[in-house]
């Protein structure tokens, strides 16, 4: 009985060392990692919420809108690469406890290029210094002025967006999954530790993994990543391709989950 509770002890202990350790990002590419406020205005009810959209990129709103979910993964290649940007999220449903998850694809990354910047000229402020606003004529101080109200409404309004957005394809998955997938991007992101000089690379992809933990929002955005980041990033994209081709095998992913982190 003693035997039995000693290694009890010791696997609890040594249980909580492996999901301390860092996840060493060392001589990679750029990456941010945030931890912020998922809700920054309330409303009556959860629909009506003001979600914090702050770190989202233009393809993220393109994929998410402006709600966080519980879990979200987006990944962006370039032209020389598979030339799309992919994505899935899990939207928890407190009333039944269930979950789904909703698989997307952008396809020809250069038209999705085109998308991008006709989107930041319309959400992007314009900012003058004050000796330049002081000699501008009165109408070019007005259409600065508008355009900035626009921009302003833009930045928590979805409709600029969702001509754009790809159909979604959705499935129902289990509890076990679900959890899972949130806890080991939650402990991936609290464990990523950047090392050495980051290296200055202009191509190939990055993926960003997001959650929600308690009232936090949680992110990790990569270019380039490696080591278990990029197991997750290979891990999600399958889950992604398994979705768009109707073959998601649940016990598989769980499985690889736990042998990676």
């Amino acid at each position: 009985m003693k035997a039995i509770i000693i290694l009890s002890i010791m696997f609890a202990f040594t249980g909580n060392l492996i999901i301390s350790q860092p996840v060493n990002y060392e001589n990679g590419g750029r990456y941010l990692k945030t931890v912020e406020y998922n809700v920054i205005h309330p409303g009556v009810t959860e629909d009506d919420y003001m979600y914090n959209l702050k770190h989202k990129s233009i393809i993220d709103r393109l994929f998410f809108g402006t709600k966080n979910s519980f879990m979200e993964f987006v990944f962006v290649d370039s032209p020389e690469g598979s030339n799309q940007a992919v994505a899935f999220r899990i939207i928890q449903n407190l009333e039944n406890d269930s979950y789904k998850l909703e698989v997307m694809c952008l396809e020809d990354m250069l038209k999705v290029y085109d998308i991008r910047r006709t989107l930041l000229e319309k959400t992007t402020t314009i900012s003058l210094p004050f000796w330049v606003s002081k000699v501008l004529p009165k109408e070019t101080e007005e259409q600065i002025k508008n355009h900035n109200k626009q921009a302003a409404i833009f930045k928590y309004n979805d409709e600029l967006y969702k001509p754009y957005r790809p159909e979604p394809l959705n499935f129902q998955i289990c509890k076990e999954l679900a959890e899972k997938l949130h806890e080991k991007t939650s402990i991936l992101i609290e464990n990523f530790k950047g090392a050495g000089i980051p290296l200055d690379i202009n191509d190939g992809f990055e993926v960003t993994f997001r959650c929600v933990i308690d009232n936090e929002l949680w992110t990790l955005s990569i270019h380039y990543p490696q080591g278990k980041a990029l197991q997750f990033s290979n891990l999600f994209r399958e889950i992604i391709t398994d979705g768009f081709d109707n073959k998601l095998d649940q016990d598989k992913y769980i499985e690889i989950l736990d042998n990676i982190l």
